[in-house]
């Protein structure tokens, strides 16, 4: 048996469908499959360590079908213990606790179970729940659960459509769904799309350019791929690769479980995606190119080589520049295959495979930029603007790997300010650049104004509209803007003194409603600083109410006070107030709830027992007074003789 073929043998065992107790907590034992959470769908949305902006994908999504008010099942036995309402993020959420020492959360939820509510509303924080505003509870006496029962309904609040996302995880570590019997048991083709080739120093060529190259896949059948254009590609230097790849389900694309490389008979890098510390959730941008990368998975790219700082679990060799191929530890005229091997779910399986071969040529006549980096992951650094109104801030562990950064005035910018007036320059901060960790500070320097109450940074966005950013502050001793950032490009200090908007919902069309499930309904934009979501005046009859704002779409819910809901007339009136204080006009809605119909009580008839002298009297009526008189006296004897 050829030394290949053995390899590859060992590849299949250890990459078979078999799971491992590694893949599990210590001492973990699964003794029957876990139930699928969804009620009557089973479909998989989202894998296990996809990537997403800024972070891995931390569990498992399930699809809905698009629905609100599913069924949502806990997997296993246990209690719930806690939830939340995170509207920006994972919105209604519930933790189950389970016997079995797993801990389950479930995301983006309609509502929860009545039993789970019951305590909700006995808790210290039940004034956030009924306010419904973010909350995060610890319930005061866990609610148990069976295996298979409903613990929330499906829904779409918090950032996305609608559908479930579920998390499970112990001791700050989360665990592939898959391996707990909530993957497919035969899952979609697994595809490759493109290779994409990159060069590691100033000085290293592909097909005869310093400049990264991207090749796309076809397939050949047998779950195996080549290159569309020549098999064979010359290098020289040190050059990294990169695979585009997913796996079909339905109509989305799901990341991969496991991913691997060789040249030859030599296993250069790979990886598993079966558990992800906690802390190690933004650090997917050491396994995916975050440039390209995007949350749908057109494209999902993952490199196949060691970034710094990788320590990742699940990576097959975290040592610095493993995966990297250079030309010198190849032999001239003696091109060496690359294989690339891919599991998903449900154990489907794909090969993709090419040539690699030394480059001999030379290469003095074209001048390449020497790469410089002025900012690094281990070391804090600072630096200012040209006209030293703006400084950046790098901590340590700002970034992962290295970087290079510039701060540059940009006058001829256009930019959409329609109602905002403009208090700084407009400046960039480059190159684009998106592997960040902690990030860095942004300080902007402004002059005093009288719009500066009104003030606050704001990113530039491609089209030229603005958008404020969260989390900024003011220094009014030092007259400047700081907010801590994650992302380069266009930022900018605007004044805002536009009033936000506010008016009735579409589906308020109409002056009469029927009382069940009526909502009373308004919307709210702004152009500048944003609907601020706690600055609603609401009142209904004089009383003063609360309201529900959602961001996705401006949709305001009014749900308090109770008696809006009471059959009769009523009078709404509404504002709300933006970020900068800025208050909008007051919206007045005069409507009336139907008084429900009135069934009227079905009547009893009462029928009295018929009584036996009723019988005697009949029977007397028809007889002679003188009969009668004669008839008394036997009656007497009859009684006597006996």
């Amino acid at each position: 048996m050829s030394r290949r073929l053995i390899f590859f043998l060992t590849f299949l065992f250890f990459y078979s469908s078999q799971t491992f107790s590694s893949d599990y907590p210590q001492g973990f034992v699964l003794t029957e499959p876990y139930v699928w959470p969804v009620k009557g769908l089973n479909t998989i949305t989202g894998t296990f360590g996809e990537f997403r902006t800024g972070h891995f994908h931390m569990g498992q999504d399930f699809s809905t079908a698009g629905k609100i008010g599913l069924p949502i099942l806990s997997v296993s036995k246990g209690k719930v213990t806690r939830v939340q309402r995170k509207w920006t993020s994972i919105g209604y959420a519930v933790f189950v606790q389970h016997d079995d020492g797993m801990t389950s959360r479930y995301g983006h939820l309609h509502k929860f179970a009545p039993k789970v509510v019951k305590q909700i509303l006995k808790s210290k924080q039940s004034r956030r729940f009924k306010d419904r505003v973010d909350f995060d509870i610890v319930l005061p006496e866990p609610v148990p659960v069976e295996k298979g029962e409903m613990v929330a309904y499906s829904g779409d609040t918090g950032v996305g459509p609608p559908h479930l996302h579920f998390e499970l995880f112990k001791d700050d570590i989360y665990y592939n769904p898959m391996h707990f019997g909530l993957g497919y048991s035969e899952g979609e083709e697994v595809v490759f799309d493109s290779l994409r080739i990159t060069p590691q120093t100033s000085r290293s060529f592909i097909n005869g350019k310093h400049e990264t190259i991207d090749i796309p896949f076809y397939p050949v059948g047998g779950n195996r791929f080549e290159l569309s254009e020549s098999p064979t590609i010359s290098i020289q230097g040190k050059v990294g690769f990169q695979i585009a790849i997913h796996q079909k389900s339905n109509s989305n694309r799901l990341g991969i479980f496991t991913l691997d490389m060789s040249i030859g008979e030599q296993l250069l890098q790979g990886f598993q995606l079966s558990k992800i510390l906690k802390n190690h959730s933004r650090k997917n941008v050491l396994l995916y190119d975050s440039s390209i990368s995007k949350a749908n998975g057109n494209p999902f790219s993952y490199f196949l080589h060691t970034r710094d700082g990788n320590d990742l679990l699940g990576i097959l060799k975290p040592e610095r520049e493993q995966g990297l191929i250079d030309s010198e530890s190849l032999k001239t005229g003696e091109p060496k295959e690359i294989l690339i091997r891919a599991k998903g779910q449900g154990n489907r399986q794909a090969m993709a495979s090419f040539y690699v071969t030394k480059d001999q040529g030379d290469y003095k006549h074209i001048i390449t930029k020497e790469w410089t980096y002025n900012v690094q992951f281990d070391r804090y650094t600072t630096f200012k603007s040209k006209d030293t109104r703006v400084e950046l801030f790098f901590p340590v562990n700002a970034i992962y790997s290295k970087g290079n950064f510039e701060i540059e005035a940009k006058e001829n910018v256009k930019i959409k300010t329609e109602g905002l007036n403009q208090l700084s320059s407009v400046y960039e901060i480059g190159p684009e650049f998106k592997d960040f960790n902690l990030g860095y500070d942004l300080y902007v320097k402004v002059p005093k104004s009288r719009d500066i109450n009104s003030a606050d940074l704001y990113e530039v966005l491609p089209d030229g509209s603005v958008k404020k950013i969260k989390g900024s502050s003011f220094s009014s001793w030092g007259t400047f803007f700081k907010v801590r950032l994650r992302k380069t490009g266009l930022f900018v200090v605007l004044s805002d003194q536009t009033p936000p908007n506010i008016y009735l919902h579409e589906s308020m069309n109409k002056t009469v409603f029927p009382k069940e499930d009526f909502a009373l309904m308004l919307k709210a934009v702004d152009v500048g600083s944003g609907i601020m979501p706690e600055g609603f005046d609401v009142t209904v009859d004089g009383v003063r109410g609360k309201a529900e704002y959602f961001p996705k779409d401006g949709r305001v819910e009014v749900f308090e006070p109770e008696l809006l809901y009471t059959p009769g007339k009523h009078t709404l009136t509404a504002s709300v107030r933006d970020y900068a204080g800025n208050w909008s006009q007051t919206v007045r809605y005069d409507y009336e709830i139907e008084s429900p119909p009135i069934v009227p009580e079905p009547k009893t008839i009462t029928v009295e027992p018929v009584k036996n002298v009723v019988t005697k009297e009949k029977k007397e009526t028809n007889t002679p007074k003188a009969t009668q008189q004669k008839q008394k006296s036997p009656k007497a004897k009859k009684s006597t003789s006996r």
